[in-house]
């Protein structure tokens, strides 16, 4: 049985001779071929399909594991193409072009979710039963035992007092003053934006600023003795002279509350009063400040221009304000930094009460706002107020004192300048380069 055209094209396709003689033999045991269907169709047509059967059956039984798609012939790779009736058919996908299909996830209890699956499930919407660990029952009430044979000594506080080891933020120092006195005033918003100082710091810093700054060393920075302030009586026994070198060359005598400047005050008398009180309580306390005062007490009632007092800087808690005399009544505080009456109570609004004010204390005294500096206020502003106030006392004397010359000028055996000698005066004087050049 000879080749048929389409057997030496496979031939000549790349089969080698065992699989044309296989395909040979196949075709032989068939030839009428293989379906009832292909019986019916024209004998080329059979032919057909049954070469391409076995065609593709002898390609798949050539291909060895050793065999690479580039060692695999044309026809080969056509027939694998094409299904065993001719119809092309799709091949296995490698690479990124593999497709899963698209799983979509299911509940857990969708499956028998219906009525009376309540019974089979029991109670979904609780977790499962557990006992709690006994370690953590022994922290309750009731597995705690009672301790009844302790007992507490009386001087419990003092002893725990001493138990305190290493430092604490608790204000263990006993004040009189209340915080909000110490609290600087402060132009600056509530809310601000991110990156600038907010207020409570600004507050806080400025605080500890101003009650690190030394008043009295600032005065002394500035050329003025703090002693030196206040107006004294003359010595008559030991008079002052320009010989001595003395600034100024007579003792001062002008008061320096006159030449004040109320500008320079960041609270009005009423709100210094004021800060005081504390929220939610009724009583008002001292607010804390130092003041110019007399070290003596007794010989600064009786005298305070006395040659022989020596004022200082004190601290001393403002009890109140007088608002015709504009006078502060301040209180010096004790060794302790508090502010008790004579029986060691405290001293609360301003010290008066449903009888009255009553007497003055030795270490208290009515002084003007130039001689009081707040602990709230800035001290280099006061320092200021203070240098200000002493320069003008100290021109307003200046000038008392030239006018106090001139009218004491003696008028007795004076003579007048003739008219002659006038001119020549006036002529001397406008003959000079400035005067004829004029005013420039």
């Amino acid at each position: 049985m000879g080749l048929s055209p389409k057997m030496d094209s496979a031939a000549a396709g790349g089969f080698s001779t065992a699989g044309v003689a296989l395909i040979q033999t196949v075709l032989a045991a068939h030839p009428g071929g293989l379906s009832d269907q292909s019986r019916q169709d024209s004998p080329a047509v059979i032919q057909q399909e049954a070469y391409t059967s076995q065609a593709h059956l002898v390609a798949k039984m050539e291909m060895t594991e050793h065999d690479t798609p580039s060692q695999q012939s044309p026809l080969h790779h056509k027939l694998l193409a094409t299904g065993d009736l001719g119809q092309p058919r799709k091949l296995p996908l490698t690479g990124t072009d593999k497709k899963y299909p698209l799983m979509k996830q299911r509940g857990f209890y969708s499956d028998i979710l219906s009525p009376g699956s309540l019974d089979q499930i029991g109670e979904v919407c609780r977790g499962p039963c557990m006992n709690q660990d006994l370690l953590r029952q022994a922290d309750l009430d009731q597995f705690t035992p009672n301790v009844r044979t302790f007992e507490i000594p009386e001087d419990i506080k003092e002893y725990l007092e001493q138990q305190c080891i290493g430092s604490t933020t608790q204000r263990l120092t006993q004040t009189d003053f209340p915080l909000q006195a110490y609290e600087p005033k402060v132009q600056v918003p509530f809310l601000v934006l991110p990156g600038q100082c907010p207020r409570k710091i600004e507050i806080e810093r400025r605080k500890r600023l101003y009650l690190s700054l030394d008043i009295e060393q600032l005065l002394a920075h500035e050329g003025i003795d703090s002693n030196a302030l206040m107006p004294r009586h003359p010595d008559p026994h030991n008079p002052q002279t320009i010989e001595q070198g003395h600034d100024p060359l007579f003792p001062v005598y002008l008061p320096l509350k006159v030449f004040d400047n109320e500008e320079f005050d960041c609270r009005t008398p009423s709100e210094w009063i004021n800060m005081g009180v504390e929220p939610g309580s009724q009583d008002r306390k001292p607010v804390p400040g130092k003041a110019l005062l007399p070290t003596d007490d007794i010989l600064g009632h009786e005298d305070p221009k006395s040659p022989k007092l020596k004022y200082e800087w004190c601290s001393v808690g403002v009890l109140d304000y007088d608002k015709e005399k504009k006078l502060y009544l301040v209180h010096k505080t004790d060794q302790n930094g508090l502010v008790r009456d004579e029986t060691g109570k405290r001293i609360l609004n301003g010290g008066v009460t449903a009888e009255g004010r009553p007497p003055l204390l030795t270490c208290q005294y009515w002084v003007p706002r130039i001689q009081l500096l707040f602990c709230a206020e800035d001290p280099r502003v006061f320092t200021q107020r203070v240098v200000q106030a002493n320069g003008l006392r100290k021109n307003t004397e200046a000038l008392l004192l030239y006018h106090l010359y001139v009218d004491c000028m003696p008028s007795e055996g004076r003579q007048l300048i003739s008219e002659q000698s006038l001119s020549k005066i006036r002529q001397w004087a406008m003959s000079t380069p400035r005067m004829r050049k004029g005013p420039s």
